[in-house]
């Protein structure tokens, strides 16, 4: 039980090479959204076109959905989703950082804009 807790296998032994497997096996067969370690100003909001979340300084990061996803981020793209965030709160905003949100096969398919007090 000893050999096991301290972990005194040599490299290249039965015991080294299943220990290296089930690294493996967890790697690749554990779901993606298992950890469920997305901040949540990336999670786009399910209904509606807008959330609002309060970061660590208290400042607020909008994330915007994206009426339909698409594969490049332009500036076209940034500026429609800031129009959109524009519309929503009916002042206008002027964005210091912005982010794209991508889905699992690297759909664009929002934006987390914090916005300057």
């Amino acid at each position: 039980m000893k050999r096991h807790l301290l972990w005194t296998f040599e490299r290249g032994s039965f015991q080294w090479d299943m220990m290296c497997l089930l690294i493996l096996a967890f790697l690749f067969l554990i779901p993606r959204d298992t950890f469920n370690d997305v901040p949540d100003f990336m999670k786009v909001p399910s209904a509606g076109t807008l959330r609002a979340t309060p970061d660590r300084s208290g400042n607020t990061i909008f994330t915007v959905r994206l009426e339909t996803p698409s594969f490049l981020d332009t500036d076209s793209i940034r500026d429609t989703a800031t129009g959109m965030l524009e519309k929503s709160l009916g002042i206008p905003v002027r964005r210091t950082r912005i982010q794209p949100i991508r889905d699992w096969t690297g759909r664009l398919i929002g934006y987390a804009i914090w916005k300057e007090k």
